[in-house]
């Protein structure tokens, strides 16, 4: 029989005397006894309820189930009660493919759509591993544009971490700032989670070949040619935010430092970090502040070199609204070249559409967004005084309002309309300082 646990004493103890698993077809049963074990150390029914829920998330992670459930049974054998774990899973197609026209504008500053290709191998080698073919080709140049070749594999032990290594050719076109550029590549990491807390550790090796576009201006120029770097990236994370597209409450503490040098023609430091905070009002109002820092160092001999494709740069709606992308920190030359240091102070305030309840579904998709950005940038001059009277001088400031909807809690949708204050005279301002906008943000 099937126990209704809702009857039962939580506390009332009990030992689990077998655990079967329905379903499984190319999983072997190792890696799924590994994610299971821990359903045999449950003292009572409050155990085997948690530790279930610790099961089907182990199994999940592997990325070859597509559903995993539990059922707890009991037999009456000579007066004893003994009990009994079923876990039935439904694993995955292991060859996956898609096809489908995407335009990635804001993340590569292409905006021509292309047409993205895939294939996956789910649970290669029976235990979790996952090979990933990708090639994107972009209308206006109708050939290879770009590809990754992915290897994955996940390992349930503690902090639930999993191995990855990627093979990759990428091309950007930013004929308007004066430049496009192939980079061939190839990284290995390693990605650790625990409750809040994400750890990212990467290598990545990559050959950037930087050309020119037509009247590209002296500060692109003097950029050009073929240059490699070599460096190790690492990136922590905690996050307590109910939701990263809506929050009402929680914090997030992010920080990710990078250091080129191991190789290669590169040789420096960048560190960036973002803290973020969000309270909830009366009237639903949820208000978010969020401040940005990051500051790049060159090292080694002759004081290191960089590329502006390390450097920071601000501006456009992911960034900061009323600004053309990359438009903050403009050459005398017209030339964009990014900065090695900036800050951002941004307040966020996502109201409920009025004369609509809570339980109104379209209440928790779309909200009205209210919002304030300001920040700037400056570049190392080696004295602390200047680097800082630098970043003080000049401030960029913004502020507008418009509406926010929640694409399925993977990604906000924003209309906005903006007006740029406070602005250097060789900034990129959008429409002539007001800005009806659209930004698209992943998260």
């Amino acid at each position: 029989m099937v126990l209704d646990t809702a009857n039962l004493i939580e506390t009332k103890p009990i030992r689990i005397n077998r655990v079967e698993i329905v379903g499984l077809k190319r999983t072997k049963d190792d890696v799924v006894k590994k994610a299971t074990k821990c359903l045999f150390d449950s003292k009572t029914i409050g155990d085997v309820i948690t530790k279930s829920v610790i099961v089907k998330r182990n199994l999940m992670q592997l990325e070859c189930f597509n559903d995993v459930s539990a059922k707890l049974d009991v037999d009456s054998v000579d007066g004893q009660d003994k009990y009994y774990v079923t876990i039935n899973v439904q694993e995955c197609n292991w060859v996956q493919g898609h096809v489908k026209v995407v335009s990635d504008a804001h993340f590569d500053n292409n905006p021509d759509p292309k047409l993205s290709t895939g294939i996956s191998f789910l649970n290669l080698f029976c235990r979790g591993e996952k090979l990933n073919f990708v090639s994107d080709i972009y209308s206006s140049n109708k050939k290879f544009s770009t590809g990754s070749i992915s290897f994955t594999k996940p390992l349930l032990t503690l902090f639930s971490p999993y191995l990855y290594t990627t093979v990759f050719k990428n091309h950007y076109d930013r004929n308007r700032f004066g430049y496009s550029f192939d980079e061939y590549g190839l990284n290995a990491g390693l990605n650790l989670n625990h409750e809040y807390l994400k750890l990212n550790l990467l290598w990545e090796g990559v050959a950037r070949d930087l050309k020119y576009a037509q009247n590209a201006p002296f500060g692109i120029r003097e950029q050009l040619g073929l240059t490699m770097k070599s460096s190790v990236k690492i990136t922590a994370s905690y996050d307590t935010r109910d939701s990263g597209v809506f929050p009402s409450y929680g914090s997030l503490v992010q920080c990710c430092s990078e250091f080129a040098g191991i190789g290669g023609s590169h040789e420096f430091i960048k560190n960036d970090l973002t803290f973020q905070h969000t309270f909830s009002t009366i009237l639903g109002f949820a208000v978010t502040g969020s401040f940005s820092f990051g500051i790049l160092d060159k090292i080694g001999t002759s004081s290191g070199t960089c590329s502006i494709l390390d450097n920071f740069y601000l501006g456009g709606p992911l960034t900061f609204r009323g600004f053309e992308e990359c438009g903050v920190g403009k050459n005398e030359d017209g030339s964009i070249t990014g900065s090695s240091m900036f800050w951002r102070y941004n307040t966020h305030v996502h109201a409920p559409l009025p004369f609509l309840s809570k339980k109104n579904k379209l209440s928790n998709l779309i909200r009205i967004h209210l919002f304030m950005n300001s920040g700037n940038v400056g570049n190392r001059l080696g004295n602390l005084t200047k680097d800082i009277r630098g970043l003080i001088n000049n401030i960029r400031l913004s502020y507008g309002a418009g509406l926010a909807l929640n694409v399925n809690n993977l990604m906000r949708l924003e209309i906005n309309y903006c007006l740029p204050v406070l602005y250097s005279n060789n900034d990129s301002i959008v429409l002539n300082k007001n800005q009806w906008g659209f930004g698209l943000l992943f998260f």
